[in-house]
This record gives C-alpha cells, structure tokens and sequence, in this order.
C-alpha cells in the first residue's frame, strides 16, 4: 500500500514554468469583508473576478482573500489593510512541483469563462486519463476506469455495449491471469455497484475486473484496489495540506474532490464534489462539475 500511496502522489504532481511578465490575479475564495478598489470605485469582491498588478484590495477585520496568479500560484491575503496587487509579484512564482498546479489551472478555465458556459473540459487537466481503446466488438470501458481506487461511498463499475445484448457477467479475479473469478454477478444494465463486492476484497491487495458478453473475448482485466482507513486517511491529510492559501470550506471540498478524481478515488471524489456544491450552491461551477461527473461515471444509470 506505501509503494502505491507514493505513485498516486506522484501521479497527480505536476511540473510548471512561469515567465515573469505583467501578472493577473484571480480570486478564488472570500470570506468577510473584502473589496476591489480599480479606477478609484471600490465593489465587493467576488469569486472569479480578474484583477490586474494596479488593482488594490481592501480587507478587513476578521476577513481573508485567496488568489490564483498567472494560473499557477495561490496566496491568501489575512491581515486587514489595503494593498496593491503588484506588492504580490514573488507569491506568482510557480511551485515547481505543485500536486494542485493543475487544479489551479482547470479553476482558472473554468472561472473566466462566459457565465453560463456549461462545466467542461476537467479531465483533460487530471493525469488519469489514458489512450481510448476498444477490444471487441460489443465493449467499451472508459480508459479512466483500468485503475479504481476505493475506500467508501456507493459508487457504479460502468460501461458501455454498443450491440444488442441484454445480459452481461461481471467478474472479479485476485490474480491478472485467474481462470476462476473469486465474485461474478450476471447483470442487465451496464453498471454494477462497487458495494457489491467491495466488502469481499482485502484492503491493500489488487484485484481485477472485467466485463463478459457471450460469444465475445472480453476487454482486458482492470484492476481495482479497496483502500484501509489509516491510508486513506492520510492520503486526505496530504491532499488537503496540499495547498497553504486560505479557503472556505466548500473550496477545501471541491479541491480535494478533484484531486481524489485524479488520483482514481471515484467514489470518494463525488462525497467532496457533493458537500462543495451543498455548502456553496450558488456557485455554478461546483453545480455543473457535479453534474458532469455523475454523467461520466453513469452515476444514477
């Protein structure tokens, strides 16, 4: 289990350049009295406003902002006063090894696009998304899914069938070459639910998963792995120390949502994903990721 806690850490690490040019600053979280000062008028700041090096801010008693600069960087603001965005310029320089560098970027995509514009694009900034295959005819599991990791929650193995066939078996395997599954279930959907099964697996041991469909060769075996508490919880502690700007916590949620996503924590990614969009609602983008990401994963299928 640590050699595979290293990987998964590694995994969702990424690496990141920033040439020192004129910064831009993103707000990404607010709590208590903050306001923007640009062109001499003063408005309350919000969440995804962009401000510029000559924008100042005003914070007050018992208040804190945090900012993205330049996609790559967060720093937080806690002591009341007023200041100009340019004093900021050494907090833009990039973490070189930042496991959430690419979370900054998918919050800075997603909080300067056009109001409205529906959630989009958020794997294609996590590091689990691999090649699209296709073994048989009849088949298809989504690349995302040749590696789950578990520790809780109700959570659907999914997959699609692109003939006519209404039944399909289900295996679970302990070893990647078994003949004989160690748990089958013959389905009519296309999903199974991880709790079926999750409880008759050791924790810390991989196991391997496939799909049957008669008169078919099957899709290669994909493994899933059923996580203790101890590790999983201290893989949480690390996400959630991950990052040292100040947030709410719905940003807390959200963002160790999509780092657990990223890292293959299925269903342990959607309890995050949930609480953020419970505990701020009015913010779209924790609306639409949730949607999306029951709609990737054929959650409620």
């Amino acid at each position: 289990m640590k050699h595979i806690h290293i990987l998964l850490l590694l995994t969702i690490c990424s690496v990141t350049t920033q040439a020192q040019k004129a910064n831009s600053f993103l707000i990404y979280s607010v709590k208590g009295s903050v306001s923007v000062v640009e062109n001499s008028k003063g408005t309350k700041a919000q969440i995804g406003k962009l401000l510029g090096d000559k924008s100042k801010l005003t914070v007050g008693a018992n208040s804190l902002i945090s900012i993205i600069c330049n996609e790559s960087s967060l720093f937080s603001i806690t002591k009341p006063g007023t200041y100009t965005m340019d004093q900021f310029k050494d907090s833009c320089l990039a973490n070189k090894s930042s496991i959430t560098s690419n979370y900054l970027k998918f919050i800075w995509n997603q909080l300067t696009t056009p109001k409205g514009s529906p959630e989009k694009n958020r794997k294609s900034y996590m590091n689990n998304v691999g090649a699209v295959s296709r073994a048989n005819i009849s088949i298809w599991i989504d690349s995302r899914l040749d590696t789950i990791n578990y520790y809780s929650g109700e959570f659907p193995v999914s997959w699609k069938c692109y003939s006519d066939a209404d039944e399909f078996t289900f295996d679970i395997y302990n070893e990647a070459e078994a003949t004989k599954p160690i748990f089958q279930k013959v389905v009519k959907k296309t999903t199974v639910p991880i709790s079926d099964f999750a409880s008759k697996l050791k924790k810390g041991t991989p196991y391997y998963w496939q799909v049957n469909v008669k008169n078919e060769d099957p899709e290669k075996r994909k493994v899933i792995y059923v996580w203790d508490k101890a590790s999983f919880e201290k893989l949480v502690a690390q996400l959630r120390n991950a990052e040292k700007g100040a947030e709410t916590p719905a940003e807390e949620n959200f963002r160790i949502g999509f780092l657990l996503e990223s890292a293959r924590f299925y269903s342990d990614a959607y309890g995050y994903y949930q609480k953020a969009a419970q505990l701020n609602p009015e913010l779209e983008l924790y609306k639409k990721t949730l949607e999306a990401f029951r709609k990737d994963y054929a959650i409620g299928q």
